[in-house]
């Protein structure tokens, strides 16, 4: 192979202003020097109540605004948007925004508005906790404006609060009754009304930074799709706040549906979920927002009375950070994937790991262990997933669940009396493991000790005479398909993924019993679950007291095999051909397998990937993943849930094809972020060209490279004191 290599040292940015003076660091503030907490008098418990906050300040050539506050806030100066929030965290924790507000000040009074929703609402998406608004103005190191002494409230009535939740995982749906002029108080500083309200000082509150870069607000325009029905399009699929702008003539009941797709030209709402935001409006005009964020490709208005709808946006609520990776080659259908991916990890990785940014988000581990590679990769760091491991950190125990387990998805309020998801918990501690190779921060995995061998503790009541886990409680689940159907008594896969966590736990904390324990888990599962052709999916305790093996064997067991470590190419060869050649998409054309039931997405077909891609069945891969996701991509410009259409097309584990083409279609095998070394594996999989850029935490990683007649020219770029290894 020929190899032209250039190695340039790219330099660190400075961490100084052209002044000499440090950058304020807004993203790692945890305290406030004068602010206390306030909510309405006696109505911090009170369902869907929506305050306005207010406070009128002069003019500063600086000034900064702390905010905690529960449940949401949207912030604005003299009517203009600035921000959105507050990042999630765990029970009884809250972090702190903090904005630089000095670009939307001018001459003479400002005033500066929070509206906060605090929802009392059991969700996946939001904990329910009491309300309240801590936030203070700085300027020149002083506070000039605070809550418990600067700001003003009112009860705001325009948004209606005995309305149902948008989704069953989220809080309210957005009813709102406007006449002209509702938005005064955020534009007229000599602005009063008698909906007051007498605030009180609430409880002090436990503060922590935000961490997390600030959101990407970009604003996309709709275009009008078809006239006759209001129905407009984005292009393609994003998230984040719905805008109007219209003029109403007489009043007006405006409703605005949103879709990911068109069901025959229409859009008809697919799942079971309240997807559009309503309005009750008198004449004037209106540029109206939401304040709760959504996903949409297609809008649709619905108007009874007079009124003309002259501008429909969407205000991105989403990760500004992971633009930061790119990617292109010569096959412009792995392009559009990639950037399906990128679109996708921008939507679902906020300030958590969500599942998707629609009907949930929410913070699910097992999605978290593929979400969570792409950020770093997309953007070069782990600040996402150093929060999202965090919330599971702090508190001090989790309501409603066992002790020693872990929540499915958190932050949360469990209101499904206490589920679980026993695998979750392994998925997470396998993350864990993955988050020290990408950070190299020892101090979050050693304080995690006491919480795994808790878990540890929890599985060993399930342990059986084989030393397998038998009938674990709640719901056991190893993807939605039919694999999810064969899980008592003795799940194989379930203790195949038991195994690995253990070895993870040894490597971790340096325990090699663990280790001994899991390889007694395998040859106990090699000599129970396979049946000569393939391994089953459980086996089930008779009257008698004997186990059974059933005939239950899907194609994702047989991925979850092989995945953590149970078999190999070596050790069941058969097995292994059968799988790379018979199984995959093209089960779709030709099922040579019928009684053997398929995969779906998460976990089996990202299995599929990851084993492809070690055993150098690369440009099989390749081909596979546009064979599966390039619909996807076409169709929404993100990933979906399963495969198919008929749950959600926006899903973050769905972004880890972004990693999979950087490592198997660009040749960047691994990175060691910690030891400062990349791994170059290139390898001809039929592209031509590509090029790639991945950053780290103190540059990026450049390459490009041409292929012709196998032979590889390349340049690359590493940071300053990293090491190239070829392979």
């Amino acid at each position: 192979m020929k190899i032209r290599l250039l190695i340039a040292a790219l330099t660190v940015a400075a961490l100084f202003t052209a002044c000499g003076c440090a950058k304020v660091d807004r993203q790692n503030i945890d305290s406030f020097k004068k602010a206390v907490p306030v909510w309405a008098e006696s109505r911090e418990s009170e369902v869907n109540l929506t305050l306005a906050f207010r406070t009128v300040i002069d003019y500063r050539k600086s000034a900064d605004i702390r905010i905690a506050a529960s449940t949401i806030y949207r912030l604005k100066v003299n009517g203009e948007f600035v921000g959105h929030g507050p990042c999630v965290a765990a029970h009884d924790f809250y972090r702190i925004d903090c904005y630089d507000i000095s670009p939307y000040l001018h001459e003479g009074k400002n005033v500066v508005s929070i509206e906060v929703t605090g929802y009392n609402t059991e969700s996946f998406y939001l904990l329910s906790q009491p309300s309240f608004l801590q936030a203070e103005i700085v300027s020149g190191g002083r506070v000039i404006a605070a809550t418990g002494r600067d700001f003003k409230a009112w009860d705001l009535q325009q948004r209606r609060q005995d309305v149902p939740k948008y989704s069953y995982q989220r809080t309210q749906m957005e009813y709102w009754i406007l006449s002209e002029g509702y938005d005064a108080w955020q534009t007229d500083p000599g602005f009063s009304s008698d909906c007051e309200v007498k605030l009180a000082q609430q409880p002090a509150k436990t503060t922590i930074v935000r961490r997390v870069p600030y959101p990407d607000y970009t604003v996309h325009e709709a275009s009008v799709l078809d006239a006759g029905q209001l129905l407009y399009t984005f292009g393609r699929e994003y998230s984040g706040f719905l805008g109007c702008e219209i003029d109403v003539r007489e009043k007006t009941s405006l409703t605005i549906d949103f879709e990911e797709l068109l069901t025959d030209g229409e859009l008809k709402h697919r799942m079971p979920f309240r997807g559009y935001v309503a309005y009750e409006l008198e004449p004037g005009h209106y540029t109206l927002e939401s304040i709760e964020p959504y996903t949409m490709q297609f809008a649709k208005v619905g108007i009874e009375g007079d009124a003309t709808v002259e501008r429909l946006y969407l205000r991105d609520y989403c990760n500004s950070a992971v633009g930061a990776g790119k990617f292109s080659c010569d096959n412009e259908n792995l392009n559009k994937i990639f950037d399906a991916a990128y679109q996708t990890i921008r939507q679902c990785a906020l300030d958590i790991f969500m599942d998707c940014p629609s009907r949930e988000r929410a913070g699910w581990t097992g999605d978290s262990y593929f979400s969570a590679r792409v950020e770093c990769d997309l953007s070069g760091n782990t600040l996402v997933e150093k929060n999202f491991l965090e919330n599971y950190l702090l508190p001090e125990h989790f309501k409603t669940i066992p002790e020693g387990m872990l929540p499915m998805c958190y932050p949360s309020d469990n209101f499904e009396g206490g589920t679980y998801i026993p695998n979750y918990a392994m998925w997470f501690v396998l993350q864990l493991e993955e988050y020290l190779a990408r950070s190299g921060d020892l101090e979050m995995v050693d304080a995690f000790r006491g919480r795994i061998y808790n878990l540890i503790d929890f599985f060993d009541k399930y342990l059986n005479s084989d030393g397998l886990l038998e009938k674990l409680e709640s719901w056991v689940f190893i993807e939605w398909s039919a694999a999810n159907h064969f899980v008592q008594d003795v799940n194989y896969p379930s203790n195949m993924q038991y195994a690995a966590m253990l070895d993870a736990v040894d490597r971790m904390y340096g325990d090699p019993a663990l280790h001994e324990r899991a390889e007694a888990i395998r040859e106990t599962i090699r000599s129970q679950a396979f049946d000569g052709s393939f391994f089953c999916d459980n086996a089930m305790r008779l009257s008698d007291g004997t186990l059974e093996r059933t005939g239950n064997h899907t194609e994702t067991c047989q991925y979850y095999a092989f995945f953590f470590r149970t078999a190999t190419p070596e050790t069941y060869p058969e097995l292994w051909q059968r799988m790379v050649t018979e199984f995959g998409p093209i089960r779709d054309k030709e099922d040579k397998w019928p009684d053997v039931p398929k995969a779906n997405a998460l976990f089996g077909n990202y299995m599929r990937m990851e084993l492809l891609s070690k055993y150098g069945f690369g440009a099989q891969l390749l081909k596979e993943a546009e064979d599966f996701y390039l619909p996807m991509a076409e169709q929404t410009g993100t990933l979906w849930e399963n495969m198919t259409f008929s749950d959600s097309c926006n899903h973050g584990f769905a972004a880890h094809l972004a990693h999979v083409l950087y490592r198997d279609a660009a040749g960047i095998h691994a990175v060691n972020r910690v030891g400062k070394k990349v791994t170059l594996r290139l390898r001809d999989t039929g592209l031509k060209q590509c090029h790639a850029i991945l950053p780290v935490p103190d540059g990026e990683i450049k390459l490009d490279w041409t292929c012709k007649d196998g032979t590889f020219d390349y340049d690359i770029s590493l940071p300053r004191g990293w090491k190239l290894i070829e392979e």
